[in-house]
């Protein structure tokens, strides 16, 4: 059987190698640790290799290794004993990128309408591919918004002043700023509880022990009560 002639080329960024697949796995398991690293520094002062174990759902032995690529290419500096901290060049990678995943997200919900609660693990992935430029595009496009569908500030860098809801006392009048949790089983019971961006809510009692806050949450019915795991991924603001 003869081969016809094709005229029709694939670009040579398209080509599929394997060298090149290698080589973007890599850079994108770099980007989510570094990432990752950023998040947890936010929470708790010294971060360990145990902690981004824990985050990151891979073994301590991957996180060490992860680490000595890291510190080559000058993204964080791990001291024994004193823990993980990103450098300047780690931050800045960090700070691109969440901008990146929050833009995503905006344009996943607010242009496509896919569901809220399901949209993270696509910007998760969509994240490493898109260029500053194209970033920058999709924030014109949508009027620059300040928050990602979850609440989150798209620029990490500008604080929000909110508080977490585990910090509240009874009686306070709130508004919900932000969820920091954004696992699809956890959003989905935030939305089934009604703890979204911008709803109000009120504080009506905390036990004395388990923290347990029992809370007015405007638009559902009857009285709502949470825990502390929930508590402290939902952030606040004051009202009045």
């Amino acid at each position: 059987m003869s081969v016809k002639e094709v005229l029709l080329r694939v670009p040579a960024t398209c080509r599929p190698t394997s060298r090149d697949r290698e080589k973007h796995e890599l850079t994108e398991s770099i980007e989510e640790y570094t990432e990752g690293i950023f998040r947890l520094q936010e929470e708790i002062e010294v971060v360990s290799t145990g902690d981004i174990a824990k985050y990151m759902g891979v073994a301590p032995a991957s996180v060490t290794t992860m680490l000595k690529r890291l510190v080559e290419i000058g993204l964080v500096e791990h001291i024994p004993y004193q823990g993980v901290r990103l450098t300047t060049k780690g931050e800045q990678l960090s700070i691109a990128l969440l901008r990146k995943h929050r833009l995503v997200e905006r344009l996943l919900v607010d242009f496509l309408e896919l569901p809220w609660e399901d949209v993270h693990d696509l910007a998760c992935k969509l994240e490493h591919y898109i260029s500053e430029d194209v970033a920058s595009r999709i924030s014109k496009a949508m009027g620059h918004p300040s928050t990602c569908p979850h609440g989150n500030p798209i620029d990490v860098t500008v604080g929000d002043g909110s508080k977490r809801l585990a910090d509240c006392i009874e009686g306070e009048e709130l508004t919900v700023a932000k969820i920091t949790d954004e696992r699809l089983e956890f959003l989905t019971y935030i939305m089934q509880i009604g703890l979204l961006p911008n709803t109000p809510i009120t504080v009506q009692s905390r036990t004395p022990f388990g923290d347990v806050l029992s809370l007015d949450v405007e638009g559902i019915e009857g009285t709502i009560a949470i825990g502390r795991d929930v508590a402290n991924s939902v952030w606040v603001f004051g009202r009045g």
